[in-house]
């Protein structure tokens, strides 16, 4: 289960909306809320008149009867974010991205993945032009390109899966040179999130071993498919390299507006 959630705080209008995600979780999972926000060290004199700020951004969740504490921490926002994360002890960080052009440089595309580079806990990230899936997430796809660790993507997505019972579909990639160990590590996933009491179902697709752009094709089958969550194994390698970075952030900015658990 979701325990505890932190917020990522920058006052802008999809971090409003990544709100409406943490609402929709906190609901479901009952879970403790942190509204975490990092601000520059010459402003701590102004503790107090910051919380307040962030009390006043978060009235949509008072409103809604979902309680939460406030936590900010001071300094340069990349030097300190992972252990402030850290210290929240979180089960899952969830933070808006407002693309190429965003308002907030820390939150833009091209710092997203330093940002989750730093950090430990599974984070959603949630676009500009996301909609928040009233229902719940309840179709999660993982595409699985590189070779990916069982423990790392089975407990956070099992935990994920659990608040809405979620259908998990696995999107497995293999080449010929591949294809036996890509089976075996896709199985293994499979029969984990099994155990699990998660609802799977696997799709096995042929690439050609020059195949260097999976972008196009998970976006295609994500948005066939409605899944509500996009899972990317931020952190992992493979023989494919899993995906590169223009792939990472394609998906993370994806045209559809699906939510990203980053793990």
């Amino acid at each position: 289960m979701i325990n505890k959630i932190a917020l990522l705080i920058d006052f802008t209008g999809v971090c409003q909306l990544a709100m409406e995600h943490t609402a929709l979780l906190a609901r479901q999972s009952l879970s403790q809320v942190t509204l975490l926000h990092i601000a520059a060290a010459d402003q701590q004199a102004n503790d107090k008149e910051i919380k307040n700020q962030i009390r006043e951004f978060a009235q949509s969740l008072e409103n809604e009867g979902i309680p939460f504490a406030i936590h900010v921490d001071y300094g340069d926002f990349f030097d300190i974010i992972g252990e402030s994360v850290r210290k929240q002890k979180a089960d899952l960080l969830i933070v808006g991205t407002h693309g190429i052009k965003g308002i907030k440089a820390n939150f833009q595309s091209s710092a997203i993945l330093r940002l989750m580079g730093l950090i430990d806990t599974p984070a959603l990230v949630v676009q500009g032009h996301s909609q928040t899936p009233l229902e719940g997430y309840l179709n999660i796809l993982i595409p699985l390109v590189g070779k990916v660790e069982n423990a790392d993507l089975i407990d956070p997505v099992s935990r994920f899966a659990s608040v809405f019972k979620s259908h998990v579909q696995i999107l497995s990639f293999f080449h010929k040179e591949n294809e036996t160990e890509r089976r075996e590590d896709t199985r293994r996933i499979e029969s984990g999130l099994l155990a699990k009491n998660v609802k799977v179902t696997t799709h096995l697709d042929e690439t050609s071993v020059y195949t260097s752009n999976y972008y196009r094709s998970i976006i295609e089958f994500a948005d066939i498919e409605e899944a509500n969550l996009i899972v990317l194994a931020v952190h992992e390698s493979g023989d494919s390299g899993y995906f590169n970075e223009t792939d990472e952030e394609n998906l993370l900015l994806n045209r559809l507006g699906t939510a990203v658990l980053c793990l």
